[in-house]
């Protein structure tokens, strides 16, 4: 259990590493009020040694702070993880907040956060490529299960849409086989997600197979993701669009659209977030192992699981900065 973040203040003569069991499915709102905040909240966490780095499997969440570049880079959160409208809009706001600071999504999660600092990728890199669920291109049993949307332009010019559960990885860290495996009768000429479910999908690829050129977007951070997949496409050029999906609905241009959600219903949704009365984690362990105790049983805790500092704004503060952002 947990959710674990790396969290990296810079320093004139290098860095400062923290570590949080916790944070990284909240971590866009304990960031979200300001450097001066964010500062506290990561000072707040437990120093670790430059060596403890989280690898690209177990880091959920992670941010830099670079005072002196005046630079925020960080991922995290729930529907900032996965949802990239949400997420943008999230930026905007948050933007507001930090004024002159420049903030950056972390589009490679904790490789981005190393490579920031010079701590070479291969560190942070699992190199793990088990997740191969997939390899034809049937779409899911229920229509609001898309995760990927895929599209081929084969080698007579027939362009077909893929709607599929599961992400990039899974379907083209198999190569070339994935086209031979391709059953076109599960394709659509045209793809409206609107009629699907409400979902945003959190990635997509396209193919082409005559000029052997893949472009992949993404919501989750996918590490090494290019060259993990030009060794599996020997020959084939492998194009990273990050999170910019409108680059499919170009190539495809009428055939595919994607939901729209209203700016106000995203805004009301995020006001919400903010101002929600934050929860301390600790508190829930020590409830379970009491209750735990109670009925007799033994009970053990990593302790990394008590590695989190406790950090609020108080909620007078949030109000005001959310009037700001918001106005």
């Amino acid at each position: 259990m947990g959710q674990r973040a790396n969290l990296v203040i810079v320093k004139q003569d290098g860095y400062d590493l923290y570590y949080n069991h916790w944070c990284a499915n909240t971590l866009p709102c304990e960031l979200f009020w300001g450097p001066e905040h964010a500062i506290s909240f990561i000072q707040a966490q437990k120093k670790v040694e430059q060596t403890d780095w989280l690898d690209d499997i177990w880091a959920e969440g992670g941010a830099v702070i670079d005072e002196a570049k005046k630079l925020l880079l960080f991922y995290g959160g729930e529907e900032e993880q996965s949802n990239i409208p949400f997420r943008r809009l999230f930026l905007e706001v948050m933007q507001k907040v930090w004024g002159e600071w420049e903030i950056n999504w972390a589009h490679e999660g904790i490789v981005d956060l190393a490579e920031y600092v010079g701590v070479p990728r291969e560190r942070v890199i699992s190199g793990n490529d088990d997740d191969l669920a997939y390899i034809n291109l049937r779409p899911p049993s229920a229509m609001n299960w898309i995760d990927t949307i895929a599209s081929i332009k084969f080698e007579d010019e027939e362009t077909l849409i893929f709607p599929l559960d599961g992400g990039i990885e899974g379907y083209l860290l198999h190569g070339p086989e994935l086209l031979q495996n391709c059953n076109k009768s599960f394709g659509y000429k045209q793809f409206h997600m609107e009629e699907w479910g409400s979902d945003f999908p959190t990635s997509g690829f396209h193919i082409d197979t005559k000029n052997k050129q893949i472009e992949i977007w993404y919501a989750d951070g996918f590490s090494n993701i290019v060259q993990r997949l030009q060794k599996k496409w020997p020959d084939w050029k492998v194009l990273d669009h990050c999170d910019r999906y409108e680059t499919q609905s170009e190539i495809l241009k009428d055939r595919l659209q994607f939901q729209t959600r209203h700016r106000s219903e995203m805004l009301s949704e995020m006001k919400a977030l903010l101002l929600r009365s934050p929860k301390n984690p600790l508190d829930i362990i020590s409830s379970l192992v009491t209750r735990l105790q109670k009925d007799g049983k033994e009970v053990n805790v990593n302790p990394r699981a008590y590695m989190h500092g406790n950090y609020c704004v108080p909620e007078a503060t949030r109000e005001e900065i959310i009037r700001f952002a918001f106005s």
